[in-house]
């Protein structure tokens, strides 16, 4: 499953554009119909933030190649941006065995320590960089995962694998609290209302969001959640 489009509510749009086009350096492109908010390209994926409630706050993660995680992580030092750490970090790196993959994670408004969560991982089931250019924002692959609110993760997991042909993640057992559903290309991960997103205190809450998909299929689904 690929995410091609996906769009966030804000209510920071500038300090959003300052974040990833002027600081991170991701392309800006025409925004989505005539609003004042904010379209970048990242990889594969068109990323939109729409303006929206000041509190809005989102668990995003940018899929990267294997190899590339170091590059990566000196990259965002360069910038100053803060790598999250803590107890189930070491050195800023999450190491995530059952799904071969690594991460490390920051705040796009990172002097507020606020914002959203953003993970770049590096899934070992990706082809490696190898001899590329020193990384960048033009190394980012495209959305990686998008973490989703629901009342109930297991209904919705179903509706979503029922409607829209993607279904759950074979590198994760699947359960009420936790749910991904996609491959190592793009996951949509399902979590209650009140869940603290991984390696933060923000908790997942009622915030818009529209992801276009490509499934399995090769066949484009739009998932709008209001």
């Amino acid at each position: 499953m690929k995410i091609k489009e996906l769009t966030l509510a804000s209510g920071a749009i500038s300090e959003m554009k300052s974040f990833y086009c002027e600081l991170l350096g991701f392309p800006e492109i025409p925004v989505v119909g005539e609003t004042d908010g904010l379209s970048f390209q990242a990889g594969y994926t068109r990323v939109n933030f729409v303006p929206g409630p000041n509190d809005a706050a989102y668990h995003f993660a940018f899929n990267i190649r294997p190899d590339q995680l170091p590059d990566a992580q000196l990259w965002l030092n360069s910038k100053g941006v803060p790598i999250l750490d803590g107890k189930d970090a070491r050195d800023g790196v999450v190491e995530f065995p059952a799904w071969k993959a690594r991460s490390i994670f920051c705040n796009d408004i990172p002097d507020a320590g606020s914002g959203n969560i953003v993970e770049f991982i590096a899934r070992a089931a990706i082809a490696p960089a190898r001899n590329s250019p020193r990384f960048s924002a033009n190394a980012v692959l495209g959305v990686s995962e998008i973490g989703i609110g629901v009342d109930d993760v297991m209904l919705f997991s179903e509706w979503i694998s029922a409607t829209h042909g993607v279904s759950g993640f074979t590198r994760q057992e699947n359960s009420e609290t936790f749910t991904a559903l996609g491959n190592d290309e793009g996951l949509l991960l399902l979590v209650p209302f009140g869940r603290k997103w991984f390696m933060s205190e923000i908790e997942a809450q009622r915030y818009p969001v529209s992801i276009l998909i490509e499934n399995d299929l090769g066949q484009e689904r739009r998932i709008l959640l209001p």
